[in-house]
């Protein structure tokens, strides 16, 4: 057994290593175990027991290279997740954020397949429709943003989407649906990796980067944080996840202002 588990982490750490030359993500960042579960599944599905085997195919088939890389960038997401949150952006955090600047500047920091950026434009174009700041949206897999930019989705990601909001913003495409123009146009797609590219300084007022962080390290994380909060401008909000927490903010430059939500002192 302690030979096989020995293979298991040499070929893992063998695999890592050839991601990484190819420039894209480095697994280093992410907790371990839960990384090599996801790639051990994936290699298993496609009838590959050896990593170096798995890695070979991957090589020679770019698509399915790139549908190993969705699948490890855990890109699944809805719109207006955690309602309650999104409830509390929209009524409390934005409010504020306006009484400070009419120019509201927003970055969606792991967009996934714009679910996320898209429910924030909703909420301003709905609500705020004299705030034309556009929201920059970004995530590290091309293929997500590239159906982001299409913006056509299933019924299961728009459950928390009301009757009224997805008759106004979106239009019905057989059994699925396509955000309107006016929504789309208020959101910029970009590919960003957050691990490795340079942050803006002290921009943005509002940073959304919602279940992420969770799957990496502990000074992976830290470190993130510390990033975001030099590109918010003073007083701008840091928006995480439900099991995302800050458990030292004061010494991070940040205090609580919500369930979710930190403000950089």
């Amino acid at each position: 057994m302690r030979d096989k588990s020995a293979h298991l982490e040499f070929d893992y750490h063998y695999l890592r290593k050839k991601i990484l030359e190819k420039g894209e993500i480095d697994l280093d960042a992410y907790k371990p175990r839960q990384m090599q579960r996801r790639i051990r599944e994936i290699s298993q599905k496609m009838g590959y027991s050896d990593l170096k085997q798995y890695w070979r195919f991957l090589e020679k088939n770019p698509l399915e290279f790139r549908k190993f890389l969705d699948y490890l960038a855990i890109n699944w997401s809805e719109f207006f997740r955690d309602p309650d949150r999104f409830e509390e952006l929209e009524n409390s955090i934005i409010p504020k954020l306006l009484r400070k600047t009419p120019n509201l500047r927003i970055w969606s920091a792991a967009c996934a397949g714009g679910e996320e950026p898209y429910s924030v434009a909703i909420i301003l174009e709905e609500k705020y429709p004299q705030v034309t700041t556009r929201i920059l949206a970004t995530d590290i897999d091309e293929a997500a943003l590239e159906k982001a930019k299409v913006g056509i989705y299933d019924k299961m990601v728009l459950r928390n989407v009301s009757p009224a909001r997805l008759n106004r913003f979106f239009i019905p495409r057989q059994d699925k649906f396509e955000v309107r123009e006016e929504i789309k146009r208020r959101v910029r797609l970009k590919k960003f990796n957050l691990l490795q590219d340079d942050f803006p300084k002290e921009f943005f007022w509002l940073i959304l980067c919602r279940n992420v962080i969770i799957y990496f390290e502990e000074e992976i994380k830290e470190r993130l944080i510390i990033k975001f909060y030099h590109a918010l401008r003073r007083g701008g909000i840091l928006f995480l996840g439900g099991t995302e927490k800050i458990l030292n903010p004061q010494e991070l430059g940040f205090k609580p202002v919500g369930n979710c939500f930190y403000q950089k002192i």
